[in-house]
């Protein structure tokens, strides 16, 4: 899904121009995920809403220029010692990359009706660094040791009319788990959600509701029961 504009606009905003690109590697075994639709070209703006528009009969909140970054003054403070949770940054590609295919390979049979893993990174890399971006990542560090990661996708409620940021299972590695590192990626990304504009921020985990009950905010994870079907749209083999 592409991102909503005021996302694409708030964001690159505060980007540099995109004046190198990471070759893409041989082969990556990164989480399945479903093609995203044509983008419009570059420089071409979103179509312009009309005075009747419902959008238009609300006031949006100023949005800051970088919506990945966390707001200080809306974190509490870290409980383990020497743990940074950042945005993900295109330096930080071949760092994601990995943690996404040891994500995969601990996933891999439950993400099998999903379809195989694209095999080169160029879709992630657009998705992640070139607007309209539809997707936000953070990782985790420990003195400096990557230990894990969480990413998210705009959505939009058609029955809500707004848009929300869907969150996808959170990864961290076997010596770093139950350590409050989840409750700590969850509190980036609500408050991501929040300077967004979302209307919700939805996950598709249960360790999301344990991290969201143990941080001390108004707010509270419910569980929604649902069932979710997948269609495929391509063969059994990867294709670039």
């Amino acid at each position: 899904m592409l991102a909503p504009p005021f996302f694409a606009a708030a964001v690159g905003a505060s980007r540099a121009p995109l004046t190198t690109m990471l070759p893409p590697p041989a082969r990556i075994d990164a989480p399945a995920h479903a093609p995203p639709p044509r983008r419009r070209r570059r420089g071409t703006d979103a179509p312009a809403r009309t005075a009747s528009s419902p959008s238009l009969s609300r006031n949006p909140l100023p949005m800051k220029p970088q919506l990945a970054a966390p707001d200080p003054s809306a974190l509490a403070p870290r409980t383990l010692a020497g743990l940074v949770v950042r945005p993900v940054v295109r330096d930080d590609a071949a760092v994601l990359i990995e943690l996404c295919n040891e994500h995969a390979e601990q996933l891999a049979l439950e993400r099998r009706p999903y379809g195989p893993p694209r095999s080169d990174a160029l879709e992630l890399m657009e998705v992640l660094f070139e607007p309209p971006f539809g997707a936000w990542a953070w990782i985790a560090e420990v003195d400096g040791l990557h230990v894990g990661y969480a990413s998210a996708t705009a959505g939009f409620s058609m029955l809500e009319r707004a848009y929300c940021l869907q969150l996808d299972d959170p990864y961290l590695r076997a010596p770093w788990r139950d350590r409050g590192i989840e409750a700590e990626l969850f509190r980036h990304a609500l408050d991501a959600a929040r300077r967004f504009g979302c209307l919700n921020l939805q996950c598709q985990s249960p360790l999301w509701s344990d991290a969201a009950r143990g941080l001390e905010a108004p707010v509270r994870a419910l569980r929604m029961d649902a069932m979710r079907y997948v269609v495929r749209m391509e063969n059994e083999t990867a294709e670039a």
